[in-house]
Parts: structure tokens; C-alpha cells; sequence
């Protein structure tokens, strides 16, 4: 799916204003691809874009503890590694040539990444690829991620109203298979935390029979996710399950 040049001039230009890029240099299309579920064996839709270079955000995250059982002395110690997420902070799109709404050529599309798919309830599964960028170590293109935010600003319009050009922010949380997420904790000791995906009719009573053999439990894993509202847990919601040390 191409953009027109219009587009690509005022992405460029901002992309020189940030010195996010080389100047005059050919800026590279970034691209989502969104499937049904997280095998990605299902795809819904794909997208192609500009993206500012000085825009992009990439946090990884550690959970800590402090460990007072050594002589009284408090020390960090280790739990898990949150899933990796992404801010891309200027994604830029415009209809302005074709005098076509740019909200109903893309940015309703990027709205139902947010909305759970009916045979799934989760939310679509997304793919970012952006030239040598996804090739790294660190953000490789193989992996898969939930969009949990969306921001636009429509920055051009019509006489009669019609939005023409829109600068958008994405957030995306990785996403991880069932298979993936036992890996992860198949890493760690038993007595370790585990990474907990919601699914639809959970409560927290069900998750901690599940993990603890005891529904008793739910009020430890409601503390440490900072849930005040018990009763507030959506699919695809991610819960750190802490362990019970002895």
C-alpha cells in the first residue's frame, strides 16, 4: 500500500528538523501486518507508513525484590523480564491529493487494533518491520505485539471538514505465545514469578487456583499488580503472578 509523495515530503521534512535522518537521504517505509491471533497463521490486514526517526521509544523492563532473608540485609533480587514495548511517536499519513478522508482510508484501520477479535477475544496480533531497524538483536522481526495505545493528530483539513493529513502515535506491548511464555518461565527456579496472560471468564479466585492450588490467594496477586478493583480484569491482560516463598 502506497502513500502518496505529499506524504512522503512532510515526513521527510520532519525527519530533517529532528535530524532523525541524513539529509536528503530516501526515507524507508516502516509496515504493520495484523493477524487474528498470535501464531500469525491468520492475517487481517497490513499497513504501510512514514515514521520520524527521532520518534521511536524502546523499553525493557526487569522486576526486582528486595530479599531481607540474608542476615536482615535488603538486596535486589531478580524476578523476570517484562515483555518489550514500543512508542512510535510519529507516524505520518495524508490523503491531501486524492481529497479522501484520511480517518477512513487508515486511521480506522489502526483504531480496530484496539477492539478484541470475536473468535479469539483478544486483540489482533501486529508485526512491525521497518527496514535494517527490525533487524537487530534487540527488536527482531519475528516478533509480535498488542497495539495498547493509539494518539492522532489531524493536522490538515478540507473546507468542508474532511481530515487530510493526520500525525499518529502507536504504543505496542510484545506479544507471546502460550509456548513462548513457558519458555520464559522454564528459565527462571520455581520460586520465581510467572507472567500471566488473562483470558475471557478469568477471575483472580481462578488464576490463583490455577497457580497456587489455593483461591485463597487472589489477594497476593492483586497487591502486586496494584489491582484495586478486583473484578476489573480484561483478556489480554498481563499479571505477574508472585511466587509463595517459603
Amino acid at each position: 500500500m502506497a502513500l502518496i509523495d505529499k506524504a512522503a515530503a512532510a515526513a521527510i521534512k520532519v525527519v530533517d528538523q529532528f535530524s532523525g535522518a541524513l539529509f536528503g537521504a530516501q526515507l524507508v517505509k516502516a509496515k504493520l501486518v495484523w493477524y487474528k491471533e498470535v501464531a500469525c497463521s491468520s492475517q487481517l490486514g497490513e499497513m504501510e507508513f512514514f515514521l520520524n526517526p527521532s520518534s521511536i521509544t524502546v523499553e525493557k523492563e526487569a522486576k526486582l525484590e528486595k530479599d531481607e532473608s540474608n542476615q536482615g540485609k535488603a538486596e535486589a533480587k531478580y524476578v523476570m523480564t517484562y515483555p518489550l514495548c514500543i512508542k512510535l511517536g510519529e507516524m505520518w499519513f495524508d490523503t491531501y491529493d486524492s481529497r479522501t478522508s484520511v480517518r477512513k482510508t487508515y486511521i480506522d484501520k489502526l483504531e480496530r487494533l484496539l477492539d478484541y477479535v470475536n473468535e479469539t477475544h483478544y486483540l489482533p496480533v501486529c508485526t512491525f518491520v521497518w527496514g535494517q531497524f527490525t533487524g537487530s538483536t534487540e527488536l527482531k522481526k519475528e516478533y509480535k505485539f498488542y497495539v495498547t495505545k493509539l494518539t492522532v493528530d489531524y493536522t490538515m483539513f478540507l473546507p468542508d471538514a474532511t481530515p487530510v493529513r493526520a500525525k499518529v502515535s502507536l504504543g505496542l506491548e510484545q506479544a507471546l505465545t502460550k509456548d513462548e511464555e513457558a519458555r520464559m518461565n522454564d528459565k527462571r527456579s520455581p520460586d520465581h514469578a510467572k507472567l500471566y496472560t488473562v483470558k475471557r471468564g478469568d477471575t483472580l479466585q481462578v488464576i490463583a487456583t490455577r497457580e497456587y492450588d489455593d483461591p485463597r490467594e487472589w489477594r497476593r496477586i492483586a497487591k502486586t499488580n496494584n489491582l484495586d478493583d478486583p473484578m476489573s480484569l480484561k483478556p489480554g491482560m498481563k499479571l505477574l503472578v508472585p511466587p509463595i516463598l517459603k
